[in-house]
């Protein structure tokens, strides 16, 4: 655990000593913000519209829940900025170790595959918490205008963390399979894409293969957590993920050290 730990602090590190962490969260950040401001205005003035039809026809076609709705429109759209940022991430977990040379100090040093697996996903993860960190605020706004929705807010932010694990355990995997880090990024772009989506290839058959496959869509297992549920079998299936993830990275790292000895 303690060469996990070392592993995880010196990504963190080179994370933050490289110009394009700073410019995925910067941007995360930015856009985030966006979508959470453009949201909130536009379904403001829906239910502000809402009240005006009620108090003059004594009924409205509108009837919105301001907060639960802004919050679940916005961590779809969170969800969806995770897909294209935690590829930026991933893509030289162990590719720029090759590019650099220092995956021969890896190999050689008395560490497991499984710590160094461990290791640079605890260091991406840690970077993805700190950069969902900066949007918290928009929620104490949120709370300042109106009912504080603790729940929805806990259950989104729990979802997001759980999806972008996920993300980035197998982005951790394509990463120790690829020897630049161009075709890491598109090779982890494909996959995550392919399991977002994949439910809406299952939606359009009717046999019990196209539903099984779209009960392995990350969107569909995420949307509950939008809604400020948090179901144990959502748990289990992003958590099979980042293990399965984490065991074939882990696996491919072993590979590459008999390859070396």
């Amino acid at each position: 655990m303690r060469h996990a730990l070392a592993i995880a602090r010196r990504e963190i590190e080179s994370y933050f000593g490289s110009p394009i962490a700073y410019a995925v969260m910067t941007v995360f950040t930015f856009v985030s913000g966006l979508f959470f401001s453009n949201m909130l205005v536009h379904y403001v003035r829906q239910a502000a519209l809402a009240d005006a039809q009620i108090q003059k026809f004594g009924r409205s076609e509108f009837q919105l829940d301001v907060p639960t709705v802004v919050l679940a429109q916005f961590f779809q759209n969170e969800a969806f900025l995770l897909m294209l940022a935690v590829p930026l991430l991933t893509m030289g977990l162990v590719t720029d170790e090759r590019r650099k040379g220092t995956i021969e100090l890896l190999m050689t040093s008395p560490v497991r595959g499984v710590e160094i697996a461990g290791g640079k996903f605890l260091g991406a993860f840690a970077f993805l918490a700190l950069m969902l960190l900066p949007v918290v605020p928009m929620f104490a706004f949120m709370g300042a205008g109106g009912n504080w929705e603790a729940g929805v807010i806990a259950s989104g932010l729990l979802g997001l963390l759980l999806l972008g694990g996920a993300q980035i355990a197998l982005g951790l995997f394509v990463s120790s399979l690829c020897e630049n880090m161009l075709v890491s990024a598109i090779g982890t772009y494909g996959l995550i894409v392919t399991l977002q989506f994949i439910d809406t290839g299952g939606a359009a058959g009717g046999s019990i293969w196209t539903r099984l496959l779209g009960s392995l869509s990350f969107y569909a297992r995420h949307l509950n957590s939008t809604r400020g549920v948090i179901a144990a079998a959502d748990i289990v299936y992003f958590a099979s993920w980042i293990a399965l993830g984490l065991f074939l990275a882990q696996r491919s790292v072993d590979a590459l050290r008999y390859k070396r000895s």
